[in-house]
């Protein structure tokens, strides 16, 4: 008699596949040097699902994996986060510095305002319930989640403000990871509420939603296309804008000395 499949195996293993579809496509396409710390993080992401799909939830070795790679997967996302900054605004170096420092005082912020709250409104604390390492870890990936979804819709709104006039495969990079971690950072709050640290349903849709942003998003990559001269008339509109960024940047540029 075979056992049963556990449903949580077949989540996992497909979320494995998505990321290693992502990670193949960006390989293939000529994309893997533009976005390196994107395609280690979906590369991570990848490993550490098909470990958590072949290994029983309860078992050392998926608590060690937990434990230990998912800071890393977080570190690796931080990274992801950067270089799209810095592609972003490759010609504006006073704003992508300026960005960088607001991501990471942004992700100390969030940490501090989930355990003054977590102080503050819970009696029981984390000393209270199970595996208190694993409830501050919970409160370190949703920290990070939090202030990188913050700091990808800066850079949608940038988009939307100001014609910078951007690849596709770096707006939809923008918007799929927005998605991602916005889709994690639900996950670890709900599982958070619970005294398990774990929430069943929670996992299922935040799953099952990173599993479709990764395959949609890595079927919508292109070839990385050589640049062509070419001459462009911008209208009065834009060209202000663009004035507007420049000096922009100019001003955070004397600021940090950058």
């Amino acid at each position: 008699m075979f056992a049963p499949i556990d449903p949580h195996a077949i989540r996992e293993f497909l979320l494995s596949a998505a990321a290693a579809s992502a990670a193949w496509r960006l390989i293939s396409l000529g994309l893997g040097d533009r976005f390196r710390a994107v395609l280690t993080y979906v590369g991570l992401l990848s490993g550490i699902e098909f470990a958590f799909s072949i290994l029983d939830n309860r078992s050392v070795p998926y608590f060690l994996i937990y434990f230990f790679i998912q800071p890393v997967l977080c570190v690796c996302a931080v990274y992801a986060v950067r270089e799209l900054l810095t592609v972003m605004f490759r010609e504006y170096p006073g704003i992508k510095t300026v960005g960088r420092w607001a991501m990471y005082a942004g992700i100390l912020v969030s940490a501090g305002l989930t355990l003054t709250i977590t102080k503050l409104f819970w009696r029981v604390g984390a000393a209270g319930r199970p595996k208190w390492g694993l409830f501050y870890l919970g409160i370190g990936e949703r920290s990070v989640a939090v202030a990188l979804v913050v700091v990808i819709a800066a850079i949608l709104f940038t988009l939307s403000r100001y014609p910078l006039h951007l690849d596709k495969n770096t707006l939809l990079t923008c918007a799929f990871f927005s998605v991602l971690f916005l889709s994690q950072a639900a996950q670890i709050f709900v599982a958070g509420m619970s005294t398990l640290l774990f929430n069943h349903t929670a996992n299922w849709v935040a799953d099952i939603l990173m599993t479709l942003c990764l395959a949609v998003w890595a079927m919508l990559l292109r070839p990385e296309k050589a640049p062509v001269a070419r001459v462009s008339f911008p209208s009065p509109a834009e060209d202000d804008l663009l004035r507007q960024l420049d000096a922009f940047n100019k001003l955070l540029t004397r600021a940090t000395g950058r």
